[in-house]
């Protein structure tokens, strides 16, 4: 089983790099603060973890997942590489 998922944080500046550091390892970067992919349940849980353990009271992460793999579109609009593309 694989879920599609899609993670944002908003974040202190001091703080960004130890968050995109840890999800590049495992997903795409597409935009600053947005990372998306298709991951096991396994690793899902595993983010979610270090996303935990790194949290502090002004950080803010925001995990949406989907079970349907497939399932979301993407339309991109303005100056926008496509997903994938614009930061690895």
């Amino acid at each position: 089983m694989v879920v599609f998922v899609l993670i944002v944080y908003d974040v202190p500046a001091d703080r960004t790099r130890h968050y995109r550091k840890m999800l590049r390892r495992r997903l795409e970067h597409v935009q600053y603060s947005v990372f998306y992919g298709d991951v096991t349940p396994g690793l899902l849980t595993e983010i979610k973890h270090d996303i935990e353990e790194m949290i502090e009271p002004d950080d803010s992460v925001l995990v949406f997942e989907a079970e349907r793999v497939g399932a979301v579109d993407v339309t991109t609009y303005g100056d926008s590489d496509e997903p994938g593309n614009r930061f690895t």
